[in-house]
């Protein structure tokens, strides 16, 4: 196995690399300090002390307890006459998010220790109550600044109208910091009753304030505050200014696009005073907000002011803030008739090329005439216009691309062959592609770039004939060019004599000294090989090298999954048998190739062999067969084995087991998942949360999904909150209340806020949209951020799923000093779908999981479950 890179990278369909630090991959003991089993009541006979030091030291150890435990003990410890220990206990509820907490701190407000009160204060946000945040309306006029701006804060996380009143007694609070923090938690809590207060602090005199309250303007969302704004796009602090034109892009109001419009088109230094070394914001930043409020307000002018735009942008930069704010308001308004006819026009070349790359990231009806007209008028530059076709995905552009395979530039010549490929897919074969390609490969004069890049053309044609050009090339000197056809060959199944010419090849690649030739050709055998193919793999990796097995198995499960259902060809019930067979005998590193073979294979007999063995098994082989029932959701008795394997001793097995059941098991199964929401083992109890949700969605019953999983997202494990809100959101459930924006707006776990991003973003309550916003502008983690910020609901099960092997690599050096550079067997691993959900649990002896009908879109490993707090 070669090494991988960091982050995640794709193998072609059906293999996955995965890198992970050493770190991820150590034992679950060293996630935690091990507690013996009479520490719990050491310590709590230790908070009883009448010793001071005793139980300030037993208060700052509540923190290493199992959250049932350390909760009970901070209830009664929250009293005690010590503010050391108090403190201690408080960061603790904190740590805990400890339900109804704040109650418990409402006397702390009135404290004479500043800490206290400062201390409740961050209590109470971490878990409000009506109660306790109305009582800190009174510690808004604490003498101390810092409990002011504490109590702001968390009276505007806790989102209560009540709050609302009281804050606003203080907007003109003579501590600035605390008048921007009253300012944020107004705009956080929504009540449109803070407006009018709000507009008259847009001219306070520190820019802070302006710029929160500006946000705050923005995210009530209320037209009255239109013209205040449009006054504070003259600020002189470029930070006002980007906050300002950010909110007249929320309000979507059309009376500001003339104002923002001046704003694009000021150069820098055009507002007088402004000092760009008191701030990291910069005209450029500046005006790129313009250009997204543009965006999001959609109108003709606006429209009008951001192609006029395009004028000065750049379209071989591969993204910019013009053509991103035109496809924002092309989702939204009369975009597409205005750019089709900018291209109809006399547009200068960028301002063409702009139009063109727009229409084609748009997918726009109508866009494909318009932009090949353009390419031959001699108006949109042919590159771009290529770049355009190959985004627009339309293969009725394939012809015009083609055209520009052999054109004498050479930057238009490899934009055609990338268009091309884009433009083609194995799955649906188009010859039209092979002539012009293999007269370009075979002719000396073309750059040896190019023709790897027309190697990959041809085998995205799917076309036997271009299966007959590549095949001679198998055996190419050139190592990149034999690596690029082995990966062609693999692109689509061939028919007839001629797959099983492709088949003899890529069975010889297996056999190469290279690894790299090996594993690629592994990777496309497990792509196309036939039936016939599979006997011939399996009777090699039992007898094989060492070295041979990992690729060997690769290609083996692949070519099992093609082989026909035992019930029409009995001669297919005779290889499962052989598979069966030969696993009782092979050693370790191929026995989990033919276990997950089984799994892959269609048919009756294959999910009979596997439930059949898993009771007798070793554990290794338990925690594969586990895995690999997922492939028979038709045989009766694999949820039956499932549901046996679920309650196995070992985590592993029943982690596998249960993700296993969420992809089989029907309506019935669901009883059976509540309970295991509560296992001990983090993965185990994780991956329950994916499998009720997956099975509520396939049962339409998304009642049983929030009636099991909205109680686990106050669960102490980062994974099975995350799980429990991706778990809701497949099932498209929702939990009463406002538990997931609470989640997103205070979880530290970034998993977990990733997914109450994903979750609200299904909702679409304005008090959800509200929650994304605030989380865009002010969550630090920018993956966080980002997510927030283009927000939307998980692809729908009609986009298709695909079968994924994923090895988990380490790229860095393991304790010993020595860099690893091989898949490590029994790693523990998260991994990330594209529907958000999160299998977890540990990888095979090879140091794989496979992963049946995964939704297409990307996907990425986290830490491990037992590395997370």
């Amino acid at each position: 196995m070669r090494r991988s890179v960091s982050p995640l990278r794709r193998l072609p369909q059906v293999l996955v690399v995965v890198a992970a630090s050493a770190a991820a991959l150590a034992p679950p003991g060293d996630a935690a300090a091990f507690l013996w089993p009479n520490v719990p009541e050491q310590i709590a006979r230790a908070l009883t002390s009448g010793d001071v030091s005793e139980r300030r030291l037993a208060a700052t150890r509540v923190g290493e307890l199992a959250p049932e435990t350390a909760i009970q003990l901070i209830q009664k410890g929250m009293s005690d006459p010590d503010v050391e220990v108090r403190l201690h206990l408080a960061g603790a509820a904190v740590r805990f998010r400890m339900p109804r907490a704040g109650d418990l701190v409402i006397e702390w407000l009135g404290e004479g220790d500043a800490r206290l009160r400062l201390a409740a204060c961050d209590v109470i946000r971490a878990a409000p109550t009506d109660r306790s945040v109305v009582a800190l309306g009174r510690v808004l006029g604490d003498p101390d600044p810092h409990v002011r701006l504490a109590a702001a804060a968390a009276m505007g996380a806790a989102g209560l109208p009540d709050a609302v009143s009281p804050l606003l007694g203080h907007l003109d609070d003579t501590a600035p910091e605390v008048r921007a923090e009253v300012a944020r938690a107004l705009g956080r809590i929504g009540d449109t009753r803070a407006v009018v207060p709000l507009i008259g602090k847009v001219q306070d005199s520190v820019p802070e304030v302006r710029r929160a309250t500006a946000r705050a303007l923005g995210e009530l969302g209320d037209a009255r505050a239109v013209s205040a704004l449009i006054l504070a796009l003259q600020d002189a602090s470029p930070d006002v200014r980007v906050e300002a034109v950010t909110a007249l892009g929320r309000l979507r109001s059309d009376d500001a696009t003339s104002a923002i419009a001046d704003v694009v088109a000021a150069s820098p230094g055009a507002f007088p005073g402004s000092r760009p070394a008191d701030s990291g914001t910069s005209s450029n930043d500046v005006r790129e907000a313009a250009l997204r409020a543009l965006g999001r307000i959609g109108s003709d002018a606006a429209v009008r002011v951001l192609l006029a735009a395009l004028a000065k942008d750049d379209p071989a930069a591969p993204r910019s803030a013009v053509r991103d704010a035109l496809v924002s308001a092309g989702k939204q308004s009369a975009t597409v008739p205005a750019l089709i006819a900018a291209l109809a026009a006399a547009p200068s070349a960028n301002t063409a090329a702009g139009a063109a790359l727009v229409l084609g990231e748009l997918k726009a009806d109508g866009g494909l005439p318009a932009i090949v007209r353009g390419m031959q008028r001699g108006v949109v530059p042919l590159r771009h216009g290529l770049r355009a076709l190959g985004a627009l995905g339309d293969p009725a552009a394939l012809p015009s691309v083609l055209e520009l395979l052999g054109d004498a530039d050479p930057s238009v010549r490899r934009e055609a062959i990338r268009a091309a490929t884009a433009l083609l897919d194995p799955a649906r074969p188009d010859g039209r592609a092979v002539d012009p390609a293999r007269a370009l490969l075979v002719d000396p004069a073309t750059p040896h770039d190019e023709k790897l890049a027309l190697v990959q053309l041809l085998g995205r044609t799917g076309s036997p004939r271009a299966q007959e050009v590549l095949l001679p090339l198998a055996k190419a000197r050139s190592a990149p060019l034999r690596l690029a056809v082995i990966e062609a060959l693999g692109a689509a199944r061939a028919a007839g004599k001629l797959g099983a010419s492709v088949d003899a090849a890529l069975l010889e690649a297996l056999d190469d000294e290279s690894a790299d030739v090996r594993l690629r050709a592994a990777v496309s055998l497990s792509r196309v090989a036939g039936p016939g193919s599979a006997r011939a793999l399996l009777q090699r990796l039992t007898v094989a090298a060492e070295q041979d097995r990992g690729a060997l198995g690769i290609a083996l499960s692949g070519a099992l999954s093609r082989v026909a259902d035992d019930a029409k060809d009995g001669r297919d019930k005779g290889l499962v048998q052989d598979v069966a067979a030969a696993i009782a005998s092979a050693p370790d590193a191929a026995r989990d190739a033919l276990i997950e073979g089984l799994g892959r294979m269609p048919g009756q007999a294959a999910g009979a062999a596997l439930a059949g063995m898993a009771a007798a098994a070793p554990i290794d082989d338990r925690r594969k067969i586990a895995e690999s029932l997922a492939g028979h959701a038709a045989h009766a008795g694999a949820a039956a084995a499932l549901r046996k394997l679920a309650g196995d001793a070992d985590p592993g097995v029943r982690a596998n087991a249960i993700w296993s059941l969420g992809a089989v098991g029907e309506g019935d199964a669901l009883p059976l998942l509540p309970p295991l929401l509560e296992d001990p083992d983090a993965a185990v109890a994780g991956n329950a949360a994916g499998a009720i949700g997956r099975i509520a969605a396939r049962a339409g019953q998304p009642a049983r999904a929030a009636a099991a999983l909205c109680g686990a997202l106050s669960d102490a494990r980062p994974y099975v909150r995350a799980n429990a809100l991706a778990g809701l959101t497949v099932a498209r459930a929702r939990c009463d209340g406002a538990a997931a924006r609470d989640l997103l707006a205070r979880d530290p776990a970034e998993a977990v806020r990733l997914a109450a991003a994903d979750h609200l973003a299904q909702g679409g309550a304005d008090a959800d949209r509200r929650a994304l916003a605030r989380c865009a502008s002010e969550d630090r983690n920018a993956t966080v951020a980002v997510r927030c910020a283009h927000a939307a609901p998980p692809r729908a099960p009609a986009s298709g799923a695909e079968d994924v092997v994923v090895f988990v690599v380490p790229f860095d050096a393991g304790r010993d000093g020595v860099a690893r550079d091989a898949p490590a067997p029994r790693a523990p691993f998260a991994l990330v779908r594209a529907d958000g959900l999160m299998r977890l649990g540990v990888a095979d002896r090879r140091g794989e999981l496979f992963e049946r009908g995964a939704p297409r879109g990307p996907i990425r490993l986290a830490v491990p479950a037992p590395l997370v707090k």
